[in-house]
């Protein structure tokens, strides 16, 4: 009962400021989308559609007062020209009713997001964007880690729902939120969110700790070693994770069989562990699927097509899934799809490393604001493409909000050097992109 009414709360508090504010109904809408609340409390909530009405709130009124999606920066492109090659594979979808609901999903998904790049105009805007997604999954990770913790080492086999209702899934997640989590804690204005977002980094790992997952452990340590290396302080940091890691495992009890689990991230051959062996079977009938299907099988079809392509004989099951969410990517969109995939992480580490070169010709507060953002943004999309190898989770919304932050980030940056070197031609720091000065008061 305190669950739902503590959701009952924000959603009229959130539905008054969403009505106010088109800014604050995207965080409304990013809030329900990551925290989940219809998977949180005890009750069906589900029938009310309220991610509709939310979405609906946000939408319409941004269309019908002229605030349209961003559609000529590259991300916008990349994006839109992925939703076309899902479209174009829905053509061989063997379960075209599951296509369709994805590319719908998709399509909304896609279409906020790049709402999301027009109406974050300020730095004060995209520091409560990121604060909101943070929040919204952190909670999450951050009260599973406390409660592992105070277990003595539990074990979570679920997530929070959705992209991320298994436990490897939900191991990707919370190392995406990490850097995040460390972006906030250094750049927000109130010193209690820094403080709870700095709380949060090792609950949110213990947490990542305790599903076992061995892909969500290499995308942590992926996503940390980015994170140290873009660091100025690249060494002593490294120094320091030399010295203090062994003393913290002399002093964490990590959960019963964790390390022999990981262990078998090198000799899973020889202790014949059918789910590191079934992925390399599955990553053999993705390829062999993309060669026969090169324009794809339709999205969340590679598991009605498994079937067709197994040469195991069944002896992983049938309708089983890709476990990778690039190969995922590139048998149900096609070879198309995987392209734009492949630019769309291009482009996003290339225009978040350009605001980081920006940042030397800015005043020092947009400088710490861009750099601090840049490096949480490369670091959570490092961490995405190591741990997104051992899990289908490519049409989840962590990923395509990053997309979105990195592209609002990328349009910011250019108008603080504007700010600071307005006799520079623009040329020199510009973005190919509509000018962010139009979208100042929008929202």
């Amino acid at each position: 009962m305190l669950r739902l009414t503590f959701v009952v709360i924000v959603f009229a508090i959130g539905v008054v400021a969403a009505l106010r504010s088109r800014f604050a109904a995207l965080v409304f809408y990013v809030w329900y989308a990551l925290f989940r609340p219809q998977e949180w409390v005890w009750t069906d909530i589900d029938a009310y559609r309220l991610s509709t009405i939310l979405g609906a709130l946000l939408v319409i009124p941004c269309l019908m007062t002229g605030v349209w999606p961003v559609i000529g920066h590259p991300i916008a492109i990349g994006a839109v020209s992925f939703l076309a090659t899902c479209l174009i594979s829905q053509h061989g979808a063997l379960n075209p009713e599951v296509g369709w609901y994805w590319i719908e999903f998709m399509a909304k998904l896609i279409l906020i997001s790049l709402i999301a790049v027009r109406l974050t105009s300020t730095p004060q805007r995209l520091v409560t964007l990121v604060a909101a997604i943070v929040a919204s999954f952190g909670f999450h990770s951050a009260e599973a880690g406390l409660g592992s913790l105070l277990g003595g080492g539990l074990r979570f086999f679920t997530g929070t729902g959705g992209a991320f209702v298994d436990s490897n899934a939900y191991a990707v997640g919370c190392v995406m939120i990490v850097p995040l989590l460390i972006a906030v804690s250094h750049i927000a204005s109130a010193r209690w969110v820094r403080w709870l977002a700095a709380i949060g980094v090792p609950l949110t790992i213990v947490t990542i700790v305790s599903t076992y997952s061995r892909g969500g452990l290499l995308a942590l340590i992926a996503a940390l070693l980015t994170l140290a290396l873009l660091s100025r302080y690249r060494w002593r940091i490294v120094a320091a994770a030399i010295v203090v890691v062994p003393v913290l495992l002399l002093f964490v009890r990590l959960p019963t069989g964790y390390t022999e689990r990981m262990s078998t991230i090198q000799t899973y051959e020889e202790v014949g562990d059918d789910s590191a062996l079934g992925r390399l079977h599955f990553w053999r009938v993705a390829l062999h699927m993309a060669a026969d299907r090169p324009l794809g099988v339709g999205l969340w079809n590679f598991e009605s097509t498994y079937d067709q392509y197994d040469s195991s004989g069944g002896e992983y099951g049938t309708h089983r899934a890709v476990h990778n969410s690039h190969l995922q990517v590139l048998t149900e969109t096609g070879w198309l799809g995987a392209l734009c995939w492949a630019a769309l992480f291009v482009t996003a580490f290339s225009l978040a490393i350009r605001a980081r070169h920006r940042a030397a010709l800015m005043d020092p507060d947009h400088a710490r604001l861009t750099i601090a953002m840049a490096n949480g943004l490369i670091a959570s999309m490092a961490g995405f493409l190591v741990g997104g190898t051992f899990v289908s989770m490519a049409y989840n919304d962590l990923t395509w909000l990053t997309f979105a932050l990195v592209a609002s980030l990328d349009r910011l940056s250019c108008e603080f050097v504007a700010q600071q070197e307005p006799a520079r031609t623009e040329a020199e720091f510009a973005s190919p992109f509509d000018p962010v000065a139009s979208d100042a008061t929008v929202g």
